[in-house]
């Protein structure tokens, strides 16, 4: 209870995601670990939609994704769903839907990490190299508002739910940096055995680098 207190869940941006949009919304999905965490916790209802690039794994195309679904139909309920490294990749296209006026909402997982790729790593038994994996971010509502868009921040669990319902609200496009723990691990669709060993001497290894450099 007091780690929930202090990080925000992941699981709880898609949960409070899902819970706050149109039951025809349609949820477009980037690439990476925010895809595990989304199509975990959004619980369709109505005539809600997911999407995404899930045959080509493409990082960084669920906001052009959107920007395409929300000029075919304005009055719509777009909301993209992207983990930092892939919004970092295109946010370009952010600009594009200010620039045509599209009110796609854009909802950040903010780790400050290739979140997937460190889980890929360390399913094998790999120490993830942190250096490359790991970076800092802009401040994203700020970002926003530079674009002419509206920006929103939720550092702490207290203000995730206030934070995603203003942007929802808002009439045209707008981001939510929520600030999520960098260290929890999905639900994954299969487990083995080995997977499971492997994590355990990844962390051993990343252990021992810690201390011995």
């Amino acid at each position: 209870p007091a780690r929930s207190k202090r990080k925000t869940h992941p699981q709880a941006v898609a949960r409070i995601t899902s819970d706050l949009a149109r039951s025809d919304a349609i949820f477009v999905l980037d690439t990476g670990l925010n895809t595990l965490w989304s199509a975990n916790w959004i619980r369709q209802t109505g005539t809600q939609r997911i999407t995404g690039s899930f045959n080509n794994a493409a990082v960084g195309t669920a906001v052009g994704q959107a920007n395409g679904i929300q000029i075919l139909d304005r009055s719509k309920q777009v909301i993209v769903l992207t983990g930092d490294g892939g919004f970092n990749m295109l946010m370009g296209e952010f600009m594009t839907a200010v620039q045509h006026k599209l009110p796609i909402k854009v909802i950040v997982y903010n780790n400050s990490a290739l979140g997937l790729i460190t889980l890929e790593a360390e399913s094998v038994g790999l120490a993830p190299f942190r250096e490359a994996i790991e970076f800092p971010n802009p401040d994203f509502a700020a970002l926003a508002r530079a674009c002419g868009a509206q920006g929103f921040t939720a550092k702490q669990p207290g203000e995730l739910k206030k934070a995603i319902a203003d942007a929802l609200a808002c009439e045209g496009p707008a981001v939510v940096d929520c600030v999520v723990a960098a260290d929890e691990v999905p639900n994954l669709p299969h487990v083995e055995a080995s997977m499971v060993g492997n994590y355990a001497l990844a962390k051993i290894k990343e252990a021992v680098m810690a201390v011995t450099g």
